[in-house]
């Protein structure tokens, strides 16, 4: 490598060359072939597009850019959530994969964490042994996988409906969402199931990512909440392993309506009995991806995903 590595926070009108490196490198990766950005007029923007764009707006100063000289050779997207930090997989391009800018990045990423008072760090990690080995020096460990679970939108419906029987549970109307009716309910099972809270985060999947809402009861108290919009489930979140999985049909469902493709389905190991009625309904598994922490933390047996990058 020549040329000394500079990292700074991203800049809002350098995002979308940032955002298509991401969508091209991620497309290259085994499992995640069907996610090649496709150049269309009026293409809905990826996952990976809107995410990011919440996450340079939100926590701009962990959305770190490395270049060498005039040239961008990738970046990290970290934010802290109730003195966690997560980082986000960090993008290179090819040519530059090599430790020392892996480690700059993921050192810049930690201290951004350390400033903003985080007390836990956490990693994404979607591919390659040598991110996991950065990471693995910073002291953070391997705690579980999570499994890409794709379903057609038939099969998510299905699905969907005879899990969600196992608890009573229903759509919050546009009425109750814009009065943000339950907002205490979600902050209390994010701190069970995740052990942190993310307003910002429901804010944008209800508002700019236009996702439905669904909540599910055990007795007369809210056990889970499950996201879902055409084609996208999760995040699902829940205070008992029954809730969660009603939780996941209720998402399942939202996904399967209107869907314009497969349905995708972020799940973490731990949470068995999800994958076994995933799988057992004809899921196909398509890649894995690892999350690893400084610390044992929450288990996440009783979650899904939203997405790779807001996890």
């Amino acid at each position: 490598m020549v040329g000394k590595v500079k990292v700074q926070p991203v800049s809002r009108v350098g995002l979308e060359p940032l955002v298509a490196m991401a969508e091209q490198l991620r497309a290259s990766l085994p499992g995640w072939g069907d996610t090649a950005p496709v150049a269309a007029r009026g293409q809905t923007p990826s996952d990976l597009a809107v995410d990011l764009g919440h996450l340079a707006h939100h926590d701009g100063d962990g959305f770190l850019v490395a270049s060498i000289g005039d040239e961008v050779v990738g970046f990290a997207a970290s934010f802290v959530r109730s003195r966690q930090l997560t980082v986000t997989q960090p993008w290179l391009l090819p040519e530059y994969q090599d430790q020392e800018v892996a480690d700059t990045l993921v050192r810049r990423a930690i201290a951004y964490g350390d400033r903003s008072g985080a007390t836990e760090c956490a990693a994404h990690i979607l591919h390659d042994a040598p991110w996991q080995a950065t990471f693995f020096r910073f002291g953070l460990r391997p705690r579980m996988s999570f499994y890409r679970l794709m379903l057609t939108s038939e099969q998510a419906r299905t699905t969907g409906r005879e899990l969600a029987k196992l608890l009573p549970g229903s759509e919050l109307s546009r009425d109750a969402l814009n009065r943000r009716a339950g907002a205490a309910d979600l902050e209390r099972l994010d701190r069970l199931a995740r052990g942190m809270v993310r307003p910002m985060d429901h804010e944008y999947w209800l508002g700019e990512r236009g996702l439905h809402l669904a909540k599910v009861r055990d007795g007369q108290r809210i056990a889970a909440y499950a996201y879902g919009g055409a084609s996208e489930c999760g995040p699902v979140a829940a205070a008992t392993g029954e809730a969660a999985l009603a939780g996941l049909g209720w998402a399942l469902q939202l996904a399967a309506e209107g869907a314009t493709a497969d349905v995708q389905v972020l799940v973490p190991s731990t949470f068995e009995t999800a994958l076994e009625n995933l799988l057992d309904a004809g899921a196909r598994c398509l890649a894995t991806t690892t999350w690893m922490t400084r610390n044992p933390g929450a288990t996440l047996e009783r979650y899904v995903l939203s997405s790779v990058t807001l996890p």
